[in-house]
């Protein structure tokens, strides 16, 4: 059986020269799979809460499910100074830069390894040899994907729950799976503010279907609707990055606009969205 450190080509003198990053969501675990889908990982590695990487090189491992950790490649830490950074929003750490190393690319995304995780750091050297299990380093290989994992299938209308720079990625690479689900359905979604847990409900009728709705929420994140223009407007364009966005019932193309009306409605009463929320009729 194939190890980690075999895999990816790193002898047993170099470990001291890496960290391990075992990339996992605080609230969602699949977060960091999710944001690497969208190829935005590089970027969200960088951003750190504390000064992590003390070292030359990353090798980054994506949690994808229980034991099972998917390789995101190898990054170098540049000589660069971390930049502190705030978000605005109670968040802050540090910036680092890094690059993408050649070492073992054909597998980022495609490799996964198998490791029981029963210490809490995230951020271990690469030698470390826990007490229970095996050394990071020799982690054995679990499977190889023929391709690289991809944001390309639609899994079902109850399983949308989407961020704002998901959804942007979606329309701008006119991802067919999603194009082709979301086309062909009127209906009630729902856009949820994270930061403030606000909602707002809104529906695709007349000519138009959820995927052309939703098309002009990822040019602008208020799509001309004036509550949200209002948000944005109040918090800045970069607050759209803190919407979610998800389906609360399908229609058929034919129905009229008045049921499709009614159901909103319905919604908006169900969820008090005029009253907490972010609806304003």
């Amino acid at each position: 059986m194939i190890n980690l450190h075999e895999l990816v080509g790193i002898n047993e003198e170099e470990f001291c020269n890496y960290k391990v990053h075992f990339a996992i969501g605080r609230e969602k675990r699949k977060e960091p799979y999710n944001i690497f889908l969208i190829d935005d990982f590089k970027d969200w590695q960088e951003r750190q809460t504390g000064k992590n990487w003390s070292r030359d090189y990353i090798l980054s491992l994506i949690y994808y499910d229980k034991d099972i950790w998917m390789f995101g490649g190898v990054y170098k830490v540049l000589p660069i100074e971390p930049v502190p950074i705030d978000n605005g929003h109670g968040w802050k750490g540090w910036k680092y830069e890094t690059e993408l190393t050649d070492k073992a690319t054909e597998y980022i995304g495609r490799a996964f390894f198998r490791f029981k995780k029963e210490f809490r750091a995230s951020y271990p050297t690469l030698e470390l040899d826990p007490k229970n299990g095996e050394p990071i380093a020799k982690m054995p290989l679990s499977h190889i994907l023929d391709k690289r994992v991809a944001l390309t299938d639609f899994l079902g209308f109850d399983q949308v729950n989407i961020d704002y720079k998901t959804l942007k990625h979606i329309v701008l690479d006119n991802i067919l799976s999603w194009k082709s689900a979301l086309s062909n359905v009127k209906g009630i979604y729902l856009i949820v503010d994270t930061l403030s847990g606000k909602q707002y409900v809104g529906s695709a009728y007349g000519d138009d279907c959820i995927w052309q709705r939703w098309a002009n929420y990822a040019k602008d994140g208020h799509g001309g609707n004036v509550e949200l223009k209002e948000l944005l407007k109040a918090n800045g364009e970069d607050y759209k990055y803190n919407f979610k966005y998800s389906i609360l019932e399908v229609c058929n193309m034919n129905l009229g606009n008045e049921y499709i009306i009614e159901r909103e409605t319905h919604w908006k009463e169900v969820l008090l969205t005029r009253r907490f929320g972010l609806n304003k009729n």
